[in-house]
């Protein structure tokens, strides 16, 4: 009996770990390629394993692609989440100050893309490919994935600022993904982006620039 059960904490061990190195793999694959340009052939052979570990582990493809962005972006979005429940509580029946919701947003996201080493690289990466997929099932995918989050602060937005149509409010968040992936390759050692003559900042002093940089846009697409 004691075998028996000593045997089956091995084996369970064995298979978390087989299951980890399949989406350590697969996250930097797709860090570095894109999603839609990664096979599952790939991911076994980076991984040194047999395509019935991915099957018996993830199944299809697109099940081993949400696992990923569960991994790499989860802890993130439930600290946005957090940030957005916090500054409801503070705001009380009015509407959330427009730079604290920016704030919400963004925190967590150049928070985590300062991170140093290949687990911050890995996630710029993702965060850069995943928004710019060709595969609209990938598309579909990162949407569903970011949905409630997305519904949560377009409706934050609209109320703190007045007069924001809904497909102005669109393009001010683009804008903001934009901006802010941008802004973390050029302060991170992904940079280059910046020339000598300009200091590259921390993420505070980025910080205070995005939300000061987004609040004026958003207040000046309410007149287009």
């Amino acid at each position: 009996m004691i075998d028996s059960l000593a045997t089956k904490t091995v084996d369970n061990s064995s298979s978390r770990e087989t299951r980890q190195r399949i989406l350590h793999t697969a996250e930097h694959l797709f860090a570095e390629r894109g999603i839609a340009a990664v096979s599952i052939r790939d991911i076994t052979r980076a991984a040194n394993m047999n395509l019935g570990a991915i099957n018996y582990h993830f199944g299809a493809k697109r099940n081993l692609a949400a696992e990923v962005f569960k991994n790499c972006f989860e802890p993130v979005k439930v600290r946005q989440m957090a940030l957005l429940d916090q500054m409801e509580n503070e705001a009380g029946s009015l509407p959330i100050p427009l730079e604290k919701i920016i704030e919400a947003l963004v925190r967590p996201v150049v928070e985590r893309g300062f991170v140093e080493g290949v687990e911050g690289d890995t996630f710029l990466r993702l965060m850069g490919g995943c928004f710019s997929e060709p595969d609209i099932e990938i598309r579909q995918l990162v949407r569903a994935h970011f949905d409630k989050l997305i519904r949560r602060f377009d409706a934050a937005f609209l109320r703190a600022v007045p007069g924001l149509r809904p497909e102005e409010l669109f393009w001010c968040v683009n804008f903001i993904h934009g901006a802010l992936h941008l802004s973390l390759l050029a302060c991170t050692k992904q940079g280059g982006l910046l020339s000598e003559t300009h200091q590259k900042l921390d993420a505070t002093g980025l910080l205070q620039r995005l939300i000061t940089f987004m609040a004026a846009g958003f207040r000046t697409a309410v007149n287009h």
